[in-house]
């Protein structure tokens, strides 16, 4: 009555109803599979079967065709033609090199394929000219004493028969050397084609004998897979067979396929022998069989020798022991479907009261009422589960003050956190829109994000908006100074030229990971920086010069002193000894020490005047009366050099220069002759007035000057040498001294003048002299002019 009272609960009949619906349909379900599954396991494993021996035998076909294929073209190679015609051989022999030449192709050949045991070339009367062996599996040429003749073979008289183009295959048997088998014993299958030159003349056989382990090895393989045994047939009726257990045992004779008649039907033998493909169920056995296909290539006999046919026939019961065992799986799940649906009713009664307070206290805990307990009773594991689930949420209830203790205590640190970022910000703010200099936030697409009022004032001007303007504007050359300071790990820093001031700029890239690159700019008048350094500099280099000239001066006087006076002494020697007689050599030497004294005297007198103070005596003079002498003591050299010389004033009247007409005509001469020796082929030179200057004189103020130039078409002067062309023994001419034109510059600077130079090279050089006109002298003229020398010449 207990029992009975217990089935008609609501979880009972629920049970029973779950049951019955899920069961019925399960058990005809597994029926309906059992049976099908069965069905389509058999078809499919049947398939298998011959599909399988359908792809060894494609597989075999596929390999004959293409050994057929490789002895064809050798057949047919112009190198085969050529040495086994006419040309090649001596009484019907060939000679060595036409014989080596095919022992290395056919050795290759042979190398290629591993099943090829040998490889021949016979002539029409059947003996051999060449043959590669197959030995501890290299490729070995036989020598001619070795050669046999093969005429009384079978497969000689049988290849001969065959038409050009055809291959002959023959019969499986063992290889006979010497008219006995070969030990051990050799199963091969020979290929042979004729060998026809281009007039249908046969030259004879290209035979290859192929190992029969390579259709041995597949048949067994077939055996060994499936644990039964492979049969090789001839259309003749004589098979070969190989079984698993067996394997490496048989022997390679040929037997009748009659001695099968009592284990397979006749039928079944007349079909395969035939050359059908099918699978058939016998009582104990499945056979699958298929016939070996073979190109058309391949030459076809009257006795059928060389169609084969491949059998496997292994037994039914190693095929079908899945489908026993499934029959077997299916009974046991039905078994555990019964048991399981027993005891799942019996448990159900017992878990289901615990089970709900559990689902009852945890909907609580799911609301947050962490304080909830359930109560189970006894020992079991839903009573353990119940003292977890309630030492779970002792511990939930714990973590969740705790969490609740830990947020408050987060967000008054959040609330203080932000409060001091509030107050750093309000000062870094206030620092940069303050500071003296210029900070510029740029993006990654160069556009100005942020900057402080020095940045504006710097890069804009009053008035002018900076946010939002790509800085490219202000800094053509920006996408480069980007590139290389984002390759740093600290600010890269050059000057900007901006709105007539010097700006050091200096970029440092924003540390992101992952993002494209933003910069920081911050910018810094330097102007008055720069001139001072650009001041202590020119004073540097004053100072340099200074204390070079006064060492000079020093080794000018010492030089005049040792070697000016014994220099007099030798010339006044050279002079008597040329008064007196003496031969013509002697007179030639003499005078050439003269000139040689001379030079060095003059050389001498020009260092002297360059390093010692010379006395000056500035007058009135005019530069037309100077040029007269300069053209009249260069006219020779220039005309020897093809070069013209010029003076065109700017105006008609030119006003009185104040100077000294010799030192005047000094520096003029220097000049000019500097250009000649810029112009070995040839070309002109340019004197004339430019316009009217102001000059700083230390005595009398403001002083009115004019410009004059002289420029030449010459070979022009490289950047790297003109800062240099006015330094003391600088030259870049082999016979130069280099003084010329460092005494132009002192004679200038004496005078209260300037001289600046510009050069290109291969366009000329242009010398402009700023000088002091004649105290009551009139520069008014001249001061509408334009210079000629205005392509940025350097001030020396």
């Amino acid at each position: 009555m207990r029992l009975l009272a217990r089935l008609t609960g609501l979880s009972s009949k629920i049970y029973i109803a779950f049951l019955v619906a899920a069961g019925v349909p399960m058990l005809v379900a597994g029926l309906a599979g059992i049976y099908l599954s069965l069905d389509a396991l058999r078809q499919e494993a049947l398939g298998h079967l011959e599909q399988e021996v359908r792809s060894r035998v494609v597989g075999m076909g596929h390999f004959f065709d293409q050994l057929a294929s490789e002895l064809l073209y050798l057949s047919g190679s112009s190198l085969l033609l050529d040495v086994a015609g006419p040309a090649t051989t001596v009484e019907g022999r060939l000679s060595a090199q036409a014989r080596a030449r095919l022992e290395n192709d056919y050795a290759a050949f042979a190398r290629a394929y591993p099943y090829i045991y040998q490889v021949r070339f016979v002539d029409t009367s059947g003996r051999e000219i060449v043959r590669i062996d197959r030995r501890d599996d290299q490729p070995v040429v036989v020598p001619r004493y070795e050669l046999q003749n093969k005429s009384d073979r079978y497969y000689i008289h049988d290849a001969l028969a065959l038409e050009a183009g055809q291959v002959y295959m023959s019969p499986l048997d063992l290889n006979v050397e010497h008219g006995r088998v070969e030990l051990p014993e050799r199963p091969v299958v020979r290929f042979a084609t004729p060998v026809v030159d281009s007039g249908g003349n046969r030259l004879g056989l290209l035979i290859v004998n192929l190992h029969a382990a390579y259709i041995l090895g597949q048949i067994e393989e077939m055996a060994g897979g499936r644990g039964g045994v492979a049969y090789l047939f001839d259309r003749s009726g004589f098979y070969l067979s190989r079984s698993a257990e067996a394997s490496g045992s048989e022997s390679f004779t040929m037997r009748s396929a009659e001695a099968l008649a009592t284990f397979l039907p006749r039928p079944l033998l007349a079909r395969i022998v035939g050359g059908q493909r099918g699978t058939e169920v016998l009582d104990d056995w499945i056979v699958a069989h298929a016939p070996i296909a073979v190109s058309q290539t391949l030459a076809k006999r009257s006795d059928s020798s060389m169609a084969w046919s491949v059998a496997l026939a292994f037994p039914k019961n190693r095929l079908f022991e899945a489908l026993f065992n499934l029959y077997f799986l299916y009974g046991l799940l039905a078994l555990s479907l019964l048991i399981t649906a027993v005891g799942g009713f019996m448990l159900s009664r017992h878990l289901l009261r615990p089970l709900t307070l559990l689902r009852a206290e945890t909907e609580e805990i799911a609301r947050g009422n962490f304080t909830h307990r359930v109560e189970i009773r006894g020992k079991d594991e839903i009573a353990d589960l119940g003292a977890c689930f309630n030492a779970m949420a002792g511990r939930l209830e714990h973590l969740y003050q705790a969490q609740e203790r830990r947020k408050n205590e987060l967000e008054a640190e959040v609330r203080a956190r932000t409060l001091d970022l509030e107050r750093e910000r309000g000062q870094l703010v206030t620092v940069i829109a303050n500071t003296a200099d210029g900070i510029v936030s740029v993006g990654v697409d160069g556009r100005v994000e942020l900057a402080n009022v020095a940045a504006w004032r710097y890069l804009c001007g009053v008035g002018e908006g900076l946010v939002g303007r790509s800085i490219r504007e202000f800094c053509a050359d920006w996408d480069e100074y980007a590139a290389k300071a984002s390759s740093r790990t600290v600010a890269w820093n050059f000057d900007l030229r901006q709105n007539g001031r010097t700006l050091s700029l200096g970029i440092a890239p924003v540390p992101s990971a992952g993002y494209p690159v933003e910069f920081i700019l911050v910018l810094r008048d330097v102007t008055d920086e720069r001139r001072v350094q650009d001041e202590r500099r020119e004073l540097d280099r004053h100072m340099f010069q200074m204390e070079k000239m006064s060492a000079l001066g020093e080794i000018a006087m010492g030089l005049a002193h040792e070697i000016g006076n014994p220099l007099a002494g030798i010339k006044s020697l050279v002079q008597l000894l040329l008064e007196d007689e003496c031969s013509d050599r002697q007179r030639e030497y003499l005078s050439l020490a003269e000139d040689e004294i001379n030079r060095l005297s003059t050389f001498l007198r020009t260092f002297n005047g360059f390093a010692a103070p010379q006395e000056m005596h500035p007058v009135a003079c005019r530069l037309e009366q100077a040029l007269d002498d300069i053209f009249l003591w260069t006219r020779r050299e220039a005309t020897a050099c093809g070069v013209t010389i010029m003076y065109a004033p700017c105006c008609e009247r030119v006003p009185e220069l104040w100077a000294d007409p010799w030192q005047l005509k000094q520096m003029l001469l220097n000049l000019v002759i500097n250009a000649i020796h810029a112009m070995p082929d040839g070309g002109s030179i340019s004197i004339g007035m430019c316009s009217g200057a102001r000059l700083s004189d230390p005595e009398r103020g403001d002083v009115p000057a004019v410009r004059f130039c002289v420029r030449d078409s010459g070979i022009g002067i490289a950047p790297e040498v003109l800062s240099r062309i006015f330094d003391p023994f600088f030259t870049t001419r082999p016979d130069g001294s280099g003084l010329g034109l460092a005494v132009a510059r002192k004679i200038v600077q004496q005078h209260g003048a300037a001289i600046r130079v510009d050069s290109t090279p291969g366009h000329g050089t242009c010398f402009e002299l700023t000088w002091p006109v004649a105290p009551g002298a009139d520069a008014t003229p001249m001061e509408s002019a334009g210079s000629l020398c205005q392509r940025g010449a350097q001030h020396v």
